[in-house]
């Protein structure tokens, strides 16, 4: 398996976000710093020449729960966003 360094992942990672961007200047935190941090993390949890399926189970369940969570916060902007329109 090919070694997956944290420069690679923020980079493929920061390219999806460019899709949906969001401004970064209302945080504390930098964009960058954000995505190091994030990733860094993962990458402790999940960069491992092999998995058991333990693993695997955890690593499909945490994707499962961001895809969910991602898919709420988009029907709540959407709301929002309807909601605002209605009301002007």
């Amino acid at each position: 398996m090919r070694k997956i360094d944290l420069d690679l992942l923020v980079d493929i990672a920061t390219d999806a976000e460019e899709i949906e961007s969001f401004d970064w200047g209302r945080l504390s935190v930098g964009k960058e710093e954000a995505y190091k941090m994030i990733g860094s993390s993962i990458l402790d949890q999940f960069d491992k020449e092999s998995y058991t399926e333990e693993d695997k189970i955890v690593l499909l369940s945490t994707i499962t729960q961001l895809a969910v969570e991602n898919f709420l916060l988009n029907l709540k902007l959407l709301e929002t966003q309807r909601n605002g329109r209605t009301n002007n």
